[in-house]
């Protein structure tokens, strides 16, 4: 697959229709990448278990204090768009994330990677994104700004 790009944009929100749509744009031939989810997140012990992403996105949607990684991956391997993630932080927000392939013919390819932030930063109204490479998102609201801050 090569070396993949992470483009992310944060949100104010928890909204699961906002989750559904954004998925449904960005990645509509999807599979979930996990068959039960835990929360705590990775708990021994858990409070609660899901073994469908609808339900645990609705649960997420009004139990803002709980933190969770939810990922995709495409059905169709044309898709420029490889992985899709929901990051939902401990401080409410929720962080958006696409995977695309970084490289074209053993190069770095930027184009398509800084055309998907700025679709991303449209259709989720926001300004706040960033770019990596192969890294997880910061994971606050606050450390997410000031990542996005010092790129600048």
């Amino acid at each position: 697959m090569g070396y993949l790009a992470d483009i992310y944009v944060i949100k104010k929100s928890r909204s699961r229709k906002i989750g559904i749509d954004f998925l449904n744009t960005f990645l509509p031939n999807r599979q979930e990448s996990a068959d039960e989810y835990f929360i705590p997140q990775y708990s021994e012990n858990p409070i609660h278990k899901f073994d469908n992403v609808s339900k645990l996105m609705i649960f997420l949607e009004s139990n803002r204090e709980y933190a969770q990684n939810i990922y995709w991956e495409s059905t169709v391997d044309e898709n420029l768009n490889k992985h899709a993630m929901i990051f939902y932080t401990k401080d409410g927000c929720m962080i958006f994330g696409i995977s695309q392939n970084a490289e074209t013919n053993r190069e770095l390819n930027t184009k398509t990677i800084d055309t998907c932030l700025l679709k991303m930063k449209e259709f989720l109204k926001t300004n706040i994104g960033y770019i990596d490479y192969e890294n997880p998102p910061a994971n606050t609201y606050k450390k997410f700004v000031e990542l996005v801050e010092d790129l600048k």
